[in-house]
Order: C-alpha cells, then sequence, then structure tokens
C-alpha cells in the first residue's frame, strides 16, 4: 500500500493549533467540550490528520483567542488544507511529481533545511541540466520537462526576499566527482554551487573521502524544521519517497546531522574545494 502523507498544510495547521491551545492553558477536553466535539477530534486536527471545517475553524479561533493577521493565516491554512486532502497527495506509487510536490509544501513552511546527500547534488541546488540528466528516462519528455520545473521551481525557498529559509546541505565528496550528464553541464553545476554558497541563508559543506565512513553514507534524507511544527525527515527513493514523522525516527536523523557537522569541512574549504575540481576540469 502506497503511504499518505499528512498534507502539509495540515501538519502545519495542526501545530498552530497546538501551539494556541497551549499557549491559553486549555487541554484537548475543554477545547472539545467548548466545541461540542470530543477531544480525539481536536488532537487529529493537532495532528494534521484532519482538517477543521469552515465553521469550526472559526470557532476555534474564537476559543483559543487567535486574532487578527493569525486569524486569518489560520483560516487561510485550514482551506488550503482542506483542499490538499481532497486532492489526496500521496507519496509512492503515485508517482515522483506527487511527492516532489508535497516536498514543496512543506520546504516553503520550513524555517531550516538541512539536506544530506552523499551522491548527487540536492535538487534545491540543482541547474536545469543536472536535474534533467538524473530525472528518470523512461518517463516522457513532457512529464520530465514538468518535474524540471517543479524542481527549480522550489529554489524560491532559497532566493525569496521574505524570510528566505537557512539551508544547509552536507555532500560526500563525491558528488562532485561523479559525472552526471555532460562536461558543460557538470561545469555549470560546479559553479552554481559556487554562486549559491555565496549567499547568507545557504551553507555547503563536503564530507571529504578522508574522513572514512560516517552518517551521510547511510543515505540520502532532508530534514525540515518549522517555527511551530515538529521536524519532519523525508527520504527519496528510486520512484517513491517515505515521510517520517515518529519523534524517535526523526531524532536519529538529528543526531546524524548533528554527527556529520562535526566531519565535513568548513564552508569556506568546500568552496575551496569546489574550485580545485572546477580547475581539474580544464
Amino acid at each position: 500500500m502506497p503511504e499518505t502523507t499528512p498534507s502539509p498544510r495540515a501538519y502545519i495547521l495542526g501545530a498552530e493549533i497546538r501551539a494556541a491551545r497551549t499557549r491559553c492553558g486549555h487541554s484537548l477536553r475543554s477545547v472539545g467540550g467548548k466545541l461540542d466535539v470530543a477531544h480525539s477530534v481536536i488532537a487529529r486536527w493537532e495532528r494534521g490528520e484532519r482538517v477543521p471545517g469552515p465553521d469550526s475553524i472559526v470557532a476555534l479561533c474564537a476559543v483559543l483567542d487567535i486574532n487578527g493577521e493569525a486569524r486569518e493565516r489560520v483560516i487561510t491554512l485550514a482551506r488550503e488544507a482542506a483542499t490538499e486532502l481532497a486532492n489526496s497527495v500521496s507519496v509512492g506509487a503515485d508517482g515522483e511529481a506527487d511527492a516532489l510536490a508535497a516536498l514543496m509544501d512543506f520546504e516553503r513552511n520550513a524555517q531550516r533545511i538541512t539536506n544530506v546527500a552523499p551522491v548527487v547534488i540536492p535538487g534545491l541546488l540543482q541547474t536545469s541540466d543536472y536535474a534533467r540528466a538524473i530525472v528518470d528516462g523512461s518517463t516522457s519528455n513532457a512529464a520530465r520537462d514538468r518535474m524540471v520545473s517543479m524542481r527549480i521551481g522550489r529554489r524560491d525557498v532559497l532566493t525569496r526576499r521574505r524570510n528566505p529559509v537557512q539551508y544547509t546541505a552536507f555532500l560526500l565528496e563525491w558528488a562532485l566527482l561523479q559525472p552526471i550528464g555532460d562536461d558543460e553541464a557538470m561545469r555549470d553545476q560546479l559553479e552554481f554551487l559556487l554562486e549559491m554558497s555565496e549567499r547568507e541563508n545557504v551553507t555547503i559543506r563536503v564530507v571529504p573521502q578522508s574522513a572514512g565512513w560516517t552518517p551521510i553514507h547511510a543515505g540520502q534524507y532532508v530534514l525540515l524544521e518549522f517555527a511551530k511544527a515538529s521536524p519532519v525527515v523525508l527520504l527519496e527513493h528510486l520512484r517513491s519517497s517515505t515521510l517520517l514523522r515518529d519523534e524517535g525516527d526523526v531524532r536519529a536523523f538529528v543526531s546524524a546531522r548533528d554527527d556529520i557537522e562535526t566531519m565535513a569541512m568548513s564552508p569556506a574549504d568546500t568552496a575551496g574545494l569546489i574550485g580545485e575540481v572546477l580547475d581539474r576540469r580544464g
């Protein structure tokens, strides 16, 4: 059975509801009593498993003293989350495009993203030619172009003028050396890494081959951290993805990220290494 993601907006909405309830000092049962619904319904709203209807979200804002811009944001999130759940965005058999769309929504709402990439350059840092070279060749040209466009469109979270996400990419040295596409595509990709590394919100660090085995060798993952919602981890595979929300599972990947930080080269040394690789390519 394919795994269905929690609607990204429902997940963020649930965190907003939980934070407001905690701030007001209400229990699940007390909120349920005021709204005349079971406390288990409130719990499902907070986990992002269900979305309050229009009347319920307005009543919830009143009970939890959510006003002004915060109220408008919560009502908008609820409306968008309901649409997402109705569309049943899935991660798995429905294809990479659906998984990518869900990931994009989580990325837009994240405060911090860490991408651990042992083999290829992470999607947020890919050029269009590099991305096109690694998209599944069994897809049609139109589908391939659409998927590449979605990947490039994700970069807005790094370059937007207002509150760009804080982004860190950890790469194995091999990712700089592995030829993807033709020589020109690879040179453009390496030059683009250097360009992006100059942004204040972007950090790129390489784990050198001399480090031996490190947690990055265990596989690629994306750690997304939010202002109020608990972190989530996305594991990407050839034709499917898995979203992890369990606290214990996520904690293991946070710990791995922390370990990788101690083994990776500094951003300045990483930029120097990328320059050396470029020079060797002529």
